[in-house]
């Protein structure tokens, strides 16, 4: 089952990392000292700057797949309403998944295991469902996996649960597109500010070399760029904890 809390990155995208990592060391070096061997200075955080591009994989990953998991409780609900049980609901739902997210569906690969797992190894629907929502680490999912447990125990009505576990889902990510807009238009004015800096610095370059010259030739001047550089950085620091909003 996929550890959505986890995230490792293949040689592939290692290789792209870092290359991107080098070549922005480069653009900054050259563009704040006109020295390329200032860009070793990305070294020291480069272990930070990939925790952080690793997190934001991570939420976009438990984004993905809860809009696949609210689907999923649609085709299952439909299933069992047609007298399926919950495995078979399970093995028709992975198709369709596919046919919609690709092979790449994170929820797909772990229905598949899952049903394995009640087809091969006879596993009780309900443990197997459980390790999925703890390996997801989603609130949702471990709801959805009490309500099922409950329902099969008390002989409640499934369907229904399952309906409403939908609507719970769809309306709360209703909600979190609302307040992604809204986080991304802040991140955007955020954005034009970090960067309006270096901007400035490049129209100066271009427009009047000589005029910015002493901040490139004397150790005053080099101290200054450090310091556009850290506040730039605290910046965006700052700007990425404003809009950081947890649903």
């Amino acid at each position: 089952m996929t550890q959505l809390s986890k995230y490792e990155f293949s040689r592939k995208e290692n290789a792209v990392f870092y290359s991107c990592l080098a070549v922005t060391g480069l653009i900054i070096s050259y563009l704040m000292y006109r020295n390329v061997l200032f860009a070793v200075v990305m070294v020291p955080f480069a272990r930070k700057i990939k925790s952080f591009v690793t997190e934001s994989i991570i939420k976009s990953r438990r984004r993905r797949y809860m809009v696949e998991f609210k689907d999923f409780l649609f085709m299952a609900s439909t299933a069992i309403g047609a007298g399926r049980s919950m495995k078979d609901a399970i093995s028709e739902s992975i198709p369709s998944l596919m046919n919609i997210y690709g092979r790449r569906s994170i929820l797909a690969g772990d229905l598949s295991i899952a049903y394995g797992r009640m087809e091969t190894g006879g596993e009780n629907d309900v443990s197997v469902l459980r390790d999925l929502a703890d390996a997801s680490g989603l609130e949702d999912v471990k709801d959805f996996v009490t309500v099922y447990s409950i329902c099969k125990t008390t002989g409640a009505s499934l369907i229904t649960a399952l309906g409403k576990a939908a609507g719970v889902i769809m309306e709360k990510m209703s909600i979190d597109r609302e307040i992604e807009e809204l986080v991304r238009r802040k991140e955007t004015e955020g954005l034009v500010i970090f960067a309006m800096p270096a901007l400035i610095i490049l129209f100066l370059n271009i427009t009047a070399p000589d005029y910015i010259a002493p901040l490139y030739e004397t150790a005053a001047g080099r101290i200054i760029m450090t310091a556009v550089l850290a506040s730039n950085i605290g910046i965006y620091a700052m700007i990425q904890r404003i809009t950081h909003v947890e649903i």
